[in-house]
């Protein structure tokens, strides 16, 4: 036929260009001739040449040599070197390219001149096609499966797509060769994306859209399901805003926020190597932002909202997973109080549970997508993960098991083939942007490099089941002891009691109707009971392959009380089994559950109550500084002195004053009239390095201080203002200090400062 002839002939076509690209990939390292620069200027002559233009393997290197005459200095790739010489270069990944800075010409009217060689490498330039083709296939098949709504038929086998793969992997090698540095510019290009604020204002805009379609699809069910579902809602709304509530939403911003904040009005900042990487870190922080710029009132409102829609998507897949709704209530306020996450009540977590709540919004719809998938289903689980992993990749594991819930569905199997395909478009999509990351040679939070994870010994395996065990230990022992000494320090009891009214009341409701049937069996129990045990090791996934943030609690456990609070209600239906009467079997389990929320309820109280004291203990200091110093001239530095160590610091709440903050608050602070840099220095210890990348010891350093204003902190935290320099110091006699030429003691005070430490506690005696 002539349609089926044509196709063959396109087919045949592309074989033929796959052959010819071939041939040109392989003959090109043998026909280019090698690098070479032949110049002169500034009466400089420069040649430099290589034995070879390229390397075929992984590994492989070239000798350079040249000779240069009337140059003053020689740097090459930043390293100083002789006039005539040679090295040997070995390409890798990022770094294929040699600089040449040359100084030329008489001291008077020397001329610096960078010239650049490029060594071409064969399997980077695979290397670089492959990732390229990453990115870009995972497009392609979700406009395929858009396009054609087919996930419970199998693909079309074709020679055709594979055919124009392999065509396209070699145009990439082509690509580079002809243009070397592509790779590395749309790397940075893509940088540059996203750390402007407009891209993290889309990702919240994204968000919203997202959750307010998930909450009319919700709505749109029987309605039955629905009178319950609103209960459950309701009961988890409430849970929440009492949590939030005895705190206020108008406290101090915690830590990190100041550097977010300063970050959005244009302060440059080294979280700018994190969004390279999580793209969409910021999203929350800019819907909380855009409530309130002079506040942190919208930071604690998006948080609350969080744990609000995170409650609700843990119990609506329950749900879907067939659990009676009274029990699916009593788990998710189990997975809130869970005692395991150090810092969930942090400001600081923000970002984690933005990944968290994005991530069961995936879940969800992917669970949905068994019964029928639609475009827009489709579309919004992809934005889901998307969102989640562009925060943070904490969750990466889970993702990766979680086609477990349609596998063991009584599904054909090509539409299990086709729900796992379209689940793991974007986590594919992810890696391979990190690995463009990589080959590209640019430096990111976390650096997640997956092709040179450096393989395992007796060493590795024995610290890696180390930190399994303690993930374990703190899961099931060590935040259980934090949370029974919390109890007896609750000083919140009344919220606490209201809290275990409004969840008892709620599963007592949606238990009214239920039988039998709905409870699971004693071997289900068990099977549910290991399951959520088993989820815990997904659940601190990447992070415990990375050494340095293998113990970080509020990073390690920010996913564990999924498969917990599972596994605990597993165990609570299992100790019921002694009960024979249905009703007072329902009675017991929820009996039992009010009784292990006590002690993880206990615990976020005392959690909320020392992060709002901390938040109070650092604007205590800002306040001060600001009403003796409300007026800055534009080039001085502020810099804070104390005798207290670290651990004095962090005792008092105020450590990360010397860590990442206090540069960003006093540029949030001063609108006008602020210093150029703040920092604080320990005199035992360091000066801490600001968020800006500015790290000056000026304590074992002979700088000039006549353009820096001291204060010294106390250990009450007392910040005075020193009008001459401390001893400490031991300044030279010659260095001249004089704060007050730095200062105008008349101006009013900042009022941007009187706005976002107003909610402090005026009446702070000194300490946290």
């Amino acid at each position: 036929m002539p349609g089926i002839r044509s196709l063959s002939r396109f087919k045949a076509g592309l074989l033929a260009l796959d052959g010819l690209l071939i041939l040109i990939c392989l003959a090109l390292p043998f026909i280019s001739p090698p690098p070479a620069i032949d110049t002169a200027f500034a009466g400089a002559t420069v040649k430099i040449s290589a034995d070879r233009g390229w390397t075929l393997l992984p590994g492989q290197c070239v000798t350079l040599s040249w000779q240069l005459e009337g140059i003053e200095s020689l740097y090459v790739n930043g390293v100083g070197k002789a006039g005539a010489d040679q090295l040997i270069f070995c390409p890798s990944p990022g770094d294929t390219r040699l600089d040449f800075a040359i100084r030329a010409g008489g001291s008077s009217q020397s001329e610096l001149r960078v010239l650049s060689l490029h060594i071409h490498s064969l399997f980077i330039y695979a290397l670089a096609s492959l990732v390229c083709l990453g990115l870009a296939l995972p497009l392609a098949i979700a406009l395929w499966f858009l396009a054609g709504m087919r996930l419970d038929a199998p693909a079309r086998v074709d020679a055709g797509p594979p055919l124009m793969l392999v065509a396209l992997f070699l145009l990439g090698i082509l690509l580079q060769a002809a243009q070397p540095s592509l790779l590395e510019g749309l790397a940075a290009g893509l940088g540059d994306i996203f750390k402007r604020p407009a891209w993290h204002a889309l990702g919240s805009l994204l968000a919203a859209l997202l959750f307010i379609s998930l909450a009319l699809k919700l709505w749109r069910g029987s309605p039955g399901r629905r009178r319950d579902d609103l209960v459950a809602l309701g009961a988890f709304f409430a849970v929440a805003l009492m949590l939030f509530a005895q705190a206020g939403f108008d406290s101090i911003g915690q830590w990190e926020i100041w550097p977010f904040q300063a970050f959005f009005e244009g302060r440059p900042s080294k979280l700018e190597t994190e969004l390279i990487s999580r793209f969409w870190a910021l999203a929350p922080h800019m819907l909380a932002s855009s409530i309130s710029r002079h506040s942190f009132v919208g930071y604690h409102l998006v948080n609350m909202l969080m744990f609000w829609g995170m409650l609700a998507l843990f119990y609506a897949i329950l749900r879907q997973l067939g659990l009676a709704a009274w029990l699916a209530c009593l788990a998710a306020i189990l997975f809130l109080v869970y005692p395991v996450n150090a810092s969930m009540m942090s400001l600081r977590s923000l970002g984690y549970n933005f990944s968290k709540l994005c991530l069961l919004a995936a879940v969800f719809l992917a669970l949905d997508c068994r019964a029928g998938a639609s475009r827009l289903g489709l579309l919004g689980m992809w934005l889901a993960l998307l969102l989640s992993l562009g925060a943070a990749e904490a969750g990466f594991v889970i993702i990766l098991v979680v086609p477990v819930f349609w596998w063991r569905a009584a599904l054909p199997v090509w539409q299990k083939l086709n729900l796992t395909a379209v689940w793991a478009l974007v986590p594919v999509l992810k890696v391979m942007h990190l690995q463009l990351l990589n080959v590209a040679g640019l430096s990111y939070y976390g650096d997640w490099n997956f092709a040179s994870s450096g393989g395992f010994s007796l060493e590795s395996v024995a610290y890696h089941l180390d930190v399994i065990a303690n993930a374990y230990l703190r899961t099931i022992v060590y935040g259980w002891q934090e949370a029974l000494g919390a109890v007896s320090q609750n000083q919140w009891w009344l919220a606490s009691i209201a809290t275990l009214i409004i969840v008892g009341a709620a599963a007592a409701w949606l238990a009214r109707d239920s039988g039998a049937e709905e409870l699971p069996s004693p071997r289900q129990s068990a099977l549910i009971l290991a399951g959520g045990l088993l989820f815990i090791l997904p659940s601190i996934g990447v992070i415990m392959w990375v050494a340095r943030r293998a113990y970080g609690l509020w990073r390690m456990y920010v996913f564990v009380p999924l498969g917990a609070a599972i596994a605990l209600l597993a165990l609570i239906l299992l100790s019921s089994l002694v009960v024979p009467s249905l009703r007072r079997r329902q009675a017991l389990v929820i009996a039992l559950c009010l009784a292990v929320i006590v002690p993880g309820l206990s615990r976020l109280y005392g959690q909320q109550a020392w992060y709002i004291s901390s938040a109070n203990a650092k604007a205590h200091v800002l306040m001060q500084i600001v009403e003796q110093a409300p007026w800055f001239e534009p080039d001085a530095r502020l810099m804070i002195v104390t005798s207290m160590s670290s651990q004095d610091l962090r005792d008092r709440g105020i450590k990360e004053l010397h860590a990442n903050m206090l540069d960003s608050a006093i540029y949030m602070l001063y609108q006008q009239g602020r210093p150029g840099v703040a920092f604080l220095c320990l005199l035992s210890e360091t000066c801490g390095s600001s968020d800006i990348d500015i790290s000056s010891d000026f304590l074992a350093s002979g700088d000039d201080y006549d353009d820096v204003v001291i204060f010294r902190l106390h250990e009450d935290l007392r910040t005075e203002l020193l009008m001459q320099a401390p001893d400490e110091l031991l300044l030279q006699g010659e260095t001249t200090y004089d704060p007050s030429r730095l200062i105008d003691f008349s101006a009013p005070l900042p009022p941007r400062a009187l706005t976002m430490l107003s909610a402090a506690d005026a009446s702070l005696p000194g300490g946290a």
